[in-house]
């Protein structure tokens, strides 16, 4: 059995879609999924675009959903 509040955010509250942002480099698409959950562990959307850009950069999309390679 699960308590009230649970249930309530389980069952009850609906959650938006998750949205998809993304970042081209190097001939390759990468796709990171956010939405306001996600958004909450940034100060604002222009940081959690500048995190993306950084893992494309520097760790080569490790923390990307999606990678598919553009023609």
């Amino acid at each position: 059995m699960i308590g009230p509040q649970a249930y309530e955010e389980l069952f009850q509250t609906k959650h938006e879609p998750m949205k998809i942002h993304e970042v081209q480099h190097e001939g390759k698409r990468y796709a990171y999924s956010y939405d306001w959950e996600i958004l909450e562990m940034f100060d604002s959307f222009a940081s959690f675009k500048e995190w993306c850009i950084e893992d494309v950069v520097e760790r080569q999309g490790e923390y990307a959903d999606e990678k598919e390679m553009i023609e």
